[in-house]
């Protein structure tokens, strides 16, 4: 059992870094929940896929300065979400939600925008000022709930491998401030709409 310490709450919900010893538990979600690797991946969640996304970090080229890998848990300590977030990606302020993962059968329920809504002032109370995402074209139900959350499209990516199936990958922003994109892409020239950037 595991003592530390909750990073935010969300109805009956909370936010723990995982540890390697849940990691099963976390694979046992994964393949409870194929939906969302069939749709991005085109295949089903692997028998690794929890190790590998536990220890997956950004590659040199991405400057960073911490990544928080999060279980959500609900009251009764059963893991239901995971949420993979990097602080200071690329740049100062600039952080990067790298997966936000809600059980099946908690989805549509509300649960997802609360969580959200607790992540997000967790972030900007951790000072975040911008925040960053991918999400698959072609994914409607990702691209409406990011939509509602206030992002915008900085860059189309095409030809991305998404771990089995080739993509194209829509990065999103959002200004916590209502600055204008000219202001991100000033930072992080590689989200430019134009940018040959892997």
């Amino acid at each position: 059992m595991t003592t530390q310490p909750a990073t935010f709450h969300a109805a009956d919900f909370h936010a723990r870094e995982l540890q390697q010893g849940e990691v099963l538990q976390l694979q046992a979600l994964f393949d409870a929940c194929p939906e969302y690797s069939l749709l991005v991946n085109g295949r089903a969640p692997l028998p690794d896929e929890a190790q590998a996304e536990f220890d997956a970090v950004p590659p040199p080229s991405f400057p960073y300065t911490r990544r928080w890998f999060l279980g959500l848990f609900d009251r009764t300590g059963e893991l239901a979400g995971l949420v993979d977030v990097v602080s200071d990606f690329c740049a100062p302020q600039v952080w990067h939600i790298g997966l936000f993962f809600i059980a099946t059968p908690l989805r549509g329920t509300g649960i997802a925008q609360r969580i959200y809504d607790a992540l997000e002032a967790w972030m900007r109370r951790s000072g975040a000022e911008w925040l960053r995402l991918g999400v698959v074209a072609g994914n409607p139900a990702g691209e409406r709930f990011w939509q509602k959350q206030g992002f915008e499209q900085a860059r189309l990516r095409e030809g991305v491998d998404t771990g089995g199936r080739i993509n194209a990958v829509r990065v999103l922003v959002k200004s916590f401030e209502g600055a204008p994109l000219d202001g991100y892409l000033a930072l992080v020239p590689r989200d430019r709409p134009d940018s040959q950037a892997p």
